[in-house]
């Protein structure tokens, strides 16, 4: 047990900074961020009609934001509270065109492609434009945006868990180019 005159003479610093006294979820706005992870569900059957992969990423929240305020119940918050926290991002949809062999009863989709192409765009993809106006729209993984900077649009989805109780969780909706931000490197551990 610590006597008082050891508590006293601790070199040990302490504050208590009630900008960064939050609890509860992430406010909506606009965040900097790197992309960190990518799962991508792949040849899934939508409304019985169409085929296509559904990627969703991970983002970590940029030290950028820490001079930041944003707003929750009627609270000013510190951008900083937020630096490193991860948001996943909704299921940006990249609907293919269905093997007839595989999938005979399925169709082509391609009108509904838009957010996903803004989704690559936004990680520097190039895109190729064919002669009748249309873009290719490649398959990325993980290691073509992890790091890359964004700007993320975060807004709230809620939904009703297991035992009926109404959740709160971000989600990052539209994502943009970061200009003139560079790619983060992974830290090395040595």
């Amino acid at each position: 047990m610590s006597s008082v005159d050891s508590i006293l003479d601790s070199k040990s610093e302490a504050y208590y900074d009630p900008a960064a006294d939050f609890s509860g979820v992430m406010p909506e706005g606009s965040y900097k961020a790197y992309a960190t992870e990518l799962t991508v569900k792949e040849n899934l059957v939508v409304k019985n009609k169409y085929l296509a992969d559904v990627y969703e990423v991970t983002f970590e929240v940029a030290k950028e934001n820490s001079d930041n305020t944003y707003e929750r119940d009627g609270k000013e918050v510190s951008g900083k509270v937020f630096v490193g926290k991860n948001v996943r991002s909704k299921g940006f949809f990249r609907f293919k065109k269905p093997d007839p062999s595989t999938y005979p009863n399925l169709e082509e989709n391609s009108g509904s492609n838009k957010s996903y192409k803004e989704l690559v765009e936004s990680f520097s993809v190039s895109l190729e434009e064919d002669s009748e106006g249309r873009f290719f729209l490649p398959s990325v993984d993980e290691s073509d945006i992890a790091g890359m900077p964004v700007l993320i649009d975060v807004y709230h989805s809620k939904w009703v868990d297991n035992e009926g109780n109404e959740r709160t969780t971000p989600r990052a909706g539209a994502i943009y180019t970061w200009d003139g931000q560079k790619k983060k490197e992974e830290d090395l551990p040595f």
